[in-house]
């Protein structure tokens, strides 16, 4: 039975990729909710408190599951903290999703590495937004691109040190999605998203890239 653990699992795509997940069934998924909270509930799935802010709450999490070898991560926890229209930086702000964004998912993923399978797959959600090439690009929600664009090379570098023991490691773009942190007038829905990562997360692709629809899409 393959093991996956998917951060931010409580809403939005998170949500949508547990639900789907246990609907296909023969797998063991831990998520992770800020509260430990979730409003799911099967023998198969376990939540797990956990605020990526925090260093002494990603060291708990992973002391933990320390011991639980698993197959998939998939780092899908973040925030959005600027208003839409922002295009100044706020320190505070600038820091606050620097440490969810970037250092806590670096932190948790380190800390987890030992026990990854070989042929396992890591994969962070990431967005257009932290895209170089990202056609409509302009200057708000700087913080947010920063940590996006951050956490695209730490997948580059990461994919190259694991590359010898066989494990994958990929950026994910969902798109502009229906979510708390999206909105409504966003055109893609969580469940199709879901869909799209659970597809690449079990797919035989190359490590070191950057997804989005099932494709490869330039940094």
């Amino acid at each position: 039975m393959k093991r996956i653990i998917i951060t931010g699992a409580s809403r939005g795509i998170g949500l949508a990729v547990v639900k789907l997940l246990l609907q296909e069934g023969d797998c063991e998924v831990i998520g992770t909710s800020v509260s430990g909270n979730h409003s799911i509930e099967a023998p198969n799935f376990t939540c797990y408190s956990l605020d990526l802010e925090v260093d002494a709450a990603v060291d708990e999490f992973a002391e933990k599951i320390k011991l639980l070898e698993f197959d998939y991560l998939i780092n899908n926890a973040g925030v959005l903290l600027e208003q839409g229209n922002n295009s100044a930086i706020d320190f505070q702000q600038l820091e606050q999703t620097f440490s969810v964004n970037l250092f806590g998912i670096i932190r948790l993923t380190e800390h987890l590495l030992s026990e990854i399978q070989e042929g396992g797959h890591i994969i962070q959600v990431t967005s257009n937004w932290g895209s170089f090439s990202d056609a409509d690009f302009d200057a708000c929600q700087p913080h947010y691109k920063m940590s996006k664009a951050a956490l695209n090379m730490y997948t580059k570098l990461l994919a190259k040190r694991l590359e010898p023991k066989g494990i994958i490691v990929s950026s994910f773009d969902p798109g502009w999605v229906k979510t708390d942190m999206g909105g409504p007038e966003a055109n893609r829905t969580a469940e199709t998203v879901a869909k799209e990562l659970i597809d690449l997360m079990i797919g035989k692709v190359e490590t070191g890239n950057f997804w989005y629809k099932g494709r490869t899409r330039p940094w």
